[in-house]
């Protein structure tokens, strides 16, 4: 299986060295929870969590 990291500053899920979302390379693999957005417009969950760009976030990342 292969290993996902979460970005430290916008929690998106990655399976690379560097956040394709805000490109940052402050990963860690200590992440609990998983939510997918798919429609970031229309999404309540995506507006409470301040999430702009559709994919996989963690809720909770140490």
């Amino acid at each position: 299986m292969v290993k996902e990291y979460a970005c430290r500053q916008c929690k998106t899920l990655t399976t690379g060295k560097v956040c394709p979302n805000c490109h940052s390379t402050d990963l860690t693999s200590e992440w609990f929870g998983l939510v997918i957005i798919l429609d970031t417009e229309h999404s309540q969950v995506a507006k409470v969590l301040d999430i702009k760009v559709p994919g996989r976030y963690a809720l909770k990342v140490t």
